[in-house]
């Protein structure tokens, strides 16, 4: 009896819980794979990878989910980074990758935005 309740015990007894999820970020061009917990937004892990850039490396634009034979997904800054499961891989997208930093000022601009409501590029502008 007394085996039979152990056995029991290891049967019904809780499993540990999972470790929370992670994304993983190839970045392109760098060598490098960086590493975000859920729910990170797309902006903030720009960001980050950028600030961790040795001088001279390519600025990553946004971050894209690729697959085989299909089209990439793109992230916005605000979206939140998603593993979309079997054979998607989640990477940089960089200037390079648009035909080099030349290209780049061809991109619109996004205005950001500074104290008393002034846009940045109106007051660049004026």
């Amino acid at each position: 009896m007394a085996a039979q309740e152990g056995e029991d015990s290891k049967v019904n007894s809780p499993r540990p819980p999972f470790p929370p999820p992670v994304l993983e970020v190839i970045c392109n061009g760098l060598g490098k794979t960086s590493r975000f917990a859920a729910g990170t937004k797309a902006g903030f892990a720009v960001s980050l990878i950028n600030r961790k850039l040795d001088i001279g490396s390519p600025f990553v634009l946004h971050i894209e989910a690729v697959k085989d034979r299909e089209e990439p997904i793109s992230f916005g800054p605000d979206a939140v980074l998603v593993d979309y499961g079997n054979g998607w891989k989640l990477q940089t997208v960089t200037v390079l990758d648009y035909g080099g930093a030349r290209q780049a000022e061809h991109f619109q601009q996004i205005p950001k935005q500074v104290c008393h409501g002034v846009d940045e590029l109106d007051f660049l502008n004026s």
